[in-house]
Formats: structure tokens, C-alpha cells, sequence
């Protein structure tokens, strides 16, 4: 802790206290000690030792005497800061205090932004399901070209400042669209998805409700990562894309996450197009 104040600018005096219960050579080598664990984030002379509330002493007679406190080496060593550096450690301290409001203020903004953010990539998450269930893909791969939505990768760039147009959106869209297809995470969407609703409703769900969770849960982890490419303005970061993407991936295949995605799945997906799909049957059926 010492040396994490030092590091910020924080000035310290280190105090050994109850010297009354050490003889004057040990309470000089322990001094010797601290001052040499400290040695290069505190000064020597900023090592002090005081008797702030000295223990009582018997006297022969068998009276008890309360010794006074011995604190004037601390008070000293104040008062000679105070003289030759009080005025810059103000000013350390205003700008200290500057600092932490400024990284305070940066952290409520970046957290407004996350939630504005999440809330676009959740809205874009189940209109790309509605879309891909009403007319499911002939080819599962295309699943990660259509979950990617270039309007949702604009919008989410807006809420950090950053302007694109809907070209250069396509453009982020469909690069990250074939870093998905590319890392085999389509498949791997497909198969838990598929597992997941099975588990969940019993019965084998038609193969549209599973392309539109998979395209909702794509979409999730395309908008989760342009969401930290945005944040650190407009950087993958050493790992890249693909680093971005495999972490997303993983953060998102918690247990946890997936119950409570497949429940929602459901009830927004799912049966809908039960519901749906019962309606025919029945209009059929009276046709007959």
C-alpha cells in the first residue's frame, strides 16, 4: 500500500509507535529495518518512532505513573514538510482528487455507453431471429452473413462518437461476418443452440425456430465484439479480430447465459412460430 501511494504521489511518513516497550537499541535496529524495506518510496527521515500512549510504570513505592505520550518526532517531521513542500502537496492533492473525478467521470460515461449499447445489439439480435425463422437459409454458413447487421454496427459506432456511413458498415459487417464463419462458430452456435431448446421444451424444435436462435445468438456475439472494438476507439487490440471474437464466444457459452437466452428465445422465437405453425394446421383442418 505504501508503495502504490508513493506511485500516485501520495507523500507518507512511516510511524513505529509503542517505542516505550523496546530498549533504545532495539527500537533502532527496527527502525534500521523499515527504513531499509522502504528504502527508494519513502525518505529516511520519513521514518519516525512515538509512544502515542505510553503503559503505565510502577514506581518502587508501588505508585502507578501514566508517562507522556511521546509524539514530538512525528510532529516535528510535519511540521519541517509542511514548511518546504506544503504548497505543492496541495497542489498534488487538487490535481490527485482532478484525476480520480476524471477517471470516476470516464467510468459513468463508458458504463451509459455499454447499456446503450447493449441495447441495440439485443434489439437487432431478435429482429435478425424473426427474419431468419420466416425465411430460413439454404445454407447453414450464411447464417453468420445475415446476423451480422451493417445498421447495428453503425448505430453502435454513433453512441461512441463515431460516424459511419452504411458502406463502411457493410464493410465491418461482412469482415467480421467471415471471421465468424471462418472460426467454426456457426456450427458451433447451431449445436448448442439446438441443445439447449431441446433441453428446454422436450421436443425437437423445426429446423427455422433453431436457424433464428442461432441468428440471434450471432448476432449477440457480433454486437458484443464491435462493441469492445468501438470502446477502445476502433481496435481490435494485439489479438486482432479473431481474438475479439473467440472471447465473446466463450463469455456467451456460460451456463447461466444460455438458460436464460433460451428462455427468452423461446418465448420471443420459438412460440411464435408454434403458434404460427398450429394456426395452419387448424385452418387446414377445417379446409379438410
Amino acid at each position: 500500500p505504501l508503495k502504490a501511494l508513493a506511485e500516485i504521489g501520495k507523500r507518507s511518513i512511516l510511524v513505529l509507535n509503542k517505542t516505550d516497550l523496546y530498549t533504545d537499541a532495539d527500537r533502532e535496529a527496527i527502525l534500521a529495518r523499515l527504513r531499509e524495506r522502504v528504502r527508494g518510496f519513502i525518505s529516511t527521515n520519513d521514518v519516525v518512532s512515538i509512544s502515542a500512549n505510553p503503559q503505565s510504570v510502577e514506581l518502587e513505592s508501588g505508585e502507578m505513573v501514566e508517562p507522556e505520550a511521546e509524539i514530538l518526532p512525528l510532529l516535528r517531521r510535519m511540521a519541517a514538510i509542511l514548511r518546504a513542500e506544503g504548497e505543492d502537496l496541495v497542489a498534488d492533492n487538487i490535481l490527485l482528487q482532478s484525476l480520480r473525478l476524471g477517471e470516476e467521470a470516464r467510468k459513468m460515461i463508458d458504463a451509459q455507453r455499454r447499456r446503450q449499447a447493449d441495447k441495440i445489439v439485443d434489439r437487432f439480435q431478435w429482429i435478425g431471429a424473426g427474419v431468419v425463422s420466416v425465411t430460413p437459409l439454404p445454407v447453414v454458413d450464411l447464417l453468420a452473413t445475415a446476423a451480422v447487421n451493417a445498421q447495428m454496427v453503425v448505430e453502435i459506432g454513433r453512441i461512441y462518437g463515431c460516424e459511419l456511413n452504411m458502406e463502411r458498415g457493410r464493410e465491418l459487417a461482412l469482415s467480421l461476418a467471415k471471421t465468424i464463419a471462418g472460426l467454426g462458430i456457426v456450427k458451433g452456435a447451431l449445436e448448442l443452440v439446438s441443445t439447449a431448446l431441446q433441453l428446454n421444451i422436450g421436443t425437437f424444435v423445426i429446423g427455422r425456430a433453431i436457424q433464428g436462435v442461432t441468428a440471434a445468438y450471432l448476432t449477440r456475439i457480433a454486437g458484443k465484439s464491435f462493441i469492445e472494438y468501438f470502446r477502445n476507439d476502433q481496435d481490435w487490440g494485439d489479438g486482432g479480430m479473431t481474438e475479439v471474437v473467440q472471447r465473446q464466444f466463450q463469455l456467451n457459452k456460460r451456463d447461466e447465459f444460455v438458460k436464460a437466452f433460451v428462455q427468452e428465445a423461446i418465448a420471443k422465437v420459438v412460440k411464435p412460430l408454434a403458434d404460427k405453425a398450429a394456426e395452419i394446421i387448424e385452418e387446414d383442418e377445417r379446409k379438410v
